[in-house]
């Protein structure tokens, strides 16, 4: 257990991080429980984030989509590899996701 919350690696990390690098957004999705980890792609069949979370308003979603008030909050791949590289200390693993190695 670490003595003070500055002594473990991963809030070293943070201070570390490019705080530049975008993390989080919403759209109007169609999300329920369940959802999560599931992709978000773009017209062009690129990833542009993962799908971790929902407002409260799409908690009805197996029964109702109200477009107008549904939120899903996705992941930026951005923040994921940054966190991988700066965080967890797994670049090899960050390079191989961008198709590097």
């Amino acid at each position: 257990m670490p003595r003070s919350r500055g002594d473990c690696s991963t809030c070293r990390g943070k201070v570390r991080l490019n705080l530049a690098a975008p993390l989080n957004f919403v759209a109007t999705l169609d999300v329920v429980g369940g959802n999560s980890g599931s992709p978000v792609i773009n017209r062009n069949a690129e990833l542009v984030g993962l799908v971790f979370d929902g407002n409260i308003e799409s908690l009805v979603g197996n029964f109702v989509f109200n477009e107008e008030n549904n939120q899903a909050v996705m992941v930026h791949p951005a923040a994921m590899l940054e966190a991988l590289r700066k965080l967890y200390g797994a670049a090899p693993l960050a390079e191989e996701i961008e198709g590097r190695k």
